[in-house]
């Protein structure tokens, strides 16, 4: 079966290279759509992700973990003396303005840590000492966002809101999910450079204390008042699932993704059509010679098969050589295993889905006819 679908399949080597070229563009389209989303997804939550937080604690109403609205600081004592709580944490997250040598301000993320933070710290540190946020004008950036900042060193003075700061530390890797640069700093700091008040915060990270009901301590929590609880992964996932619904991401990258799958298989149904016709006789003579239907059905499935694994192939090296492009441009392509698994199990059914109608003409096909005329 192997052997007959090989020959019949590269008799023809220019259909069965347009067929393996279909399928590639399909995988790339698939490797690449699917990826970019999911890397955005992973920026999206990557405060959460790297957060060594059991629980988030915020304002009641907040659905965006990035535009969330301020809590006064004295919840963070209440929170901090519930029963099961080891360790609470204040953070606090807003907009402010930096401003460019070149003239003109940049928006950015300002995230304010306490200055003894333990349970959310820059992390990917490259140079710089990460402690130096403690400084009354320390902060500390990402150096992938060095052209939108306009800075290019450790040590440069700038100035986010009309205060002066003065870079401490840089991170490789920090991006958010809204393109404004994260700038983090102490509390003191990240509330003069958001004009917040000095008593109120953004969030409270809970550490449970060990041994503790995370449900039960979570139940507490919730119920002091104006205050929601979410544990980690409700948090991430709540995250991600607001930026993927509000602005369309999902929607956009998974139709271009399904037109990619949809061209594959016009693509190899077409090429596998035109390959049944010409070669009819066999597939009656096979019949007439007493070979079942399920034998010939194998062949013509088999053929979907190399075309599927062919361009899977190819199609995966395509990805991997786009991923490390955009990685230039600073766009995160995610590449996981159960995404590489996915798509080739999605690849599989779809080459084999176009050769229903080459199936279907092979089935219908009367014996009989190759001995006529």
């Amino acid at each position: 079966m192997w052997t007959l679908a090989r020959k019949i399949l590269l008799h023809d080597r220019v259909k069965f290279l347009v067929a393996a070229a279909g399928v590639s563009v399909s995988v790339l389209l698939v490797l690449v759509q699917v990826g970019l989303y999911f890397g955005f997804m992973e920026n999206a939550s990557t405060l959460i992700d790297h957060a060594r937080a059991d629980l988030w604690v915020q304002g009641t109403g907040n659905e965006s973990f990035d535009f969330a609205s301020a809590i006064d600081e004295r919840m963070l004592y209440r929170v901090a003396s519930t029963p099961g709580v080891a360790r609470a944490e204040p953070v606090l997250l807003a907009f402010g303005q930096f401003k460019l040598p070149a003239g003109g301000t940049q928006g950015v993320q300002v995230l304010g840590l306490a200055r003894a933070a333990r349970l959310l710290r820059p992390w990917s540190l490259v140079a710089g000492d990460a402690a130096r946020i403690a400084d009354a004008d320390g902060v500390i950036v990402d150096e992938t966002e060095f052209p939108k900042l306009g800075i290019d060193r450790l040590g440069a003075r700038s100035e986010v809101s009309e205060i002066r700061g003065r870079v401490v530390g840089l991170t490789h890797g920090i991006r958010s999910f809204t393109t404004s640069p994260f700038v983090f700093t102490n509390l003191d700091t990240a509330r003069a450079y958001s004009n917040l008040r000095a008593d109120q915060i953004t969030y409270v990270l809970v550490q449970a204390a060990p041994g503790s009901d995370l449900g039960a301590l979570r139940a507490r929590l919730a119920a002091l008042p104006n205050l929601e609880v979410f544990t980690a992964a409700q948090m991430s996932a709540r995250t991600r699932e607001y930026w993927s619904r509000r602005t369309g991401v999902g929607a956009g990258f998974f139709t271009t993704a399904v037109m990619g799958v949809l061209v594959g298989i016009v693509i190899v149904g077409q090429i596998l059509y035109n390959g049944t016709l010409e070669h009819i006789r066999e597939y009656g003579t096979l019949k007439a010679m007493g070979v079942r239907n399920r034998v010939v059905v194998g062949v013509i499935l088999v053929q979907a098969v190399l075309s599927a694994l062919v361009g899977i192939g190819v199609g995966s090296l395509l990805a991997v050589a786009a991923r490390g492009a955009m990685r230039q441009a600073n766009l995160i392509v995610a590449l996981s295993p159960n995404l590489l698994a996915g798509t080739v199990v999605l690849t599989v059914v779809m080459c084999c889905l176009a050769a229903l109608l080459s199936i279907n003409k092979v089935l219908r096909l009367d014996p009989a006819a190759v001995f006529r005329g």
